[in-house]
């Protein structure tokens, strides 16, 4: 069965006047219902009133799709609602990112929320991953910024035998410009700087679709974590 989802993001685009490069963030709005995410998602079977909200990534392509898709799991009672996640995102659409006015394939991060309540069954979606800075500027709905993933020359250069996690923040304008990267470890071992450079020149070199807040570009802090 099917259960209708409720959007928390509204993507308020029409009649704002956009720059001479067209900017668009990938949302889940997609014109045909069919389609969505949230359509495609069927709700785990839960035997009392409950809420979870779920961590995750995509790459969505020019066309919408969603691939390389993945979540961080924080509790095992979330794994049926990963699982869930993950086979609706294998046929779902989403409409895509324009950057420099062309459809771009860009690097998604956003949270789903389930929640039952009685005979009710909500799913709501958040395309920003909640990073504090930027909810306390914009408030829980607003869209982050969305990397366009090009060469990524970085994984010719990074291990790729030995473990490592890194998060980078950077600062990304409303001109979708990224500035003053910073790395930080998360697990494995510390990777060369040869590595550590090329991932802040991808992060700098990089173009995005700026974060959205009603409808209008903001600058925000952006972070993303690079591994293998």
């Amino acid at each position: 069965m099917k259960y209708a989802s409720f959007f928390s993001l509204v993507f308020l685009l029409a009649g704002t006047a956009l720059s001479a490069a067209e900017m668009r963030p990938a949302t889940f709005d997609h014109p045909e219902e069919k389609e969505r995410l949230g359509n495609r998602i069927e709700f785990p079977e839960v035997s009392k009133d409950m809420s979870t909200m779920i961590h995750c990534y995509s790459q969505i392509s020019t066309r919408g799709k969603m691939k390389e898709s993945g979540c961080y799991q924080r509790n095992n009672p979330d794994m049926p609602f990963l699982v869930a996640f993950l086979k609706a995102a294998k046929k779902a659409t989403l409409t895509p990112a324009i950057v420099n006015g062309k459809a771009s394939k860009v690097y998604l991060q956003f949270r789903i929320e389930f929640i039952a309540e009685g005979e009710n069954r909500n799913i709501n979606f958040y395309l920003n991953p909640a990073y504090a800075e930027n909810v306390e500027a914009y408030g829980p709905d607003h869209i982050a910024a969305q990397r366009v993933i090009g060469k990524e020359s970085w994984q010719d250069i990074c291990p790729k035998r030995a473990g490592y996690l890194l998060l980078v923040r950077a600062f990304v304008g409303e001109d979708g410009r990224a500035d003053n990267p910073s790395i930080e470890p998360l697990a494995g071992i510390m990777p060369t700087a040869d590595c550590q450079n090329a991932i802040m020149d991808t992060i700098l070199q990089s173009a995005y679709a700026p974060a959205f807040s009603d409808g209008v570009a903001v600058p925000s802090s952006y972070m993303e974590s690079f591994g293998n």
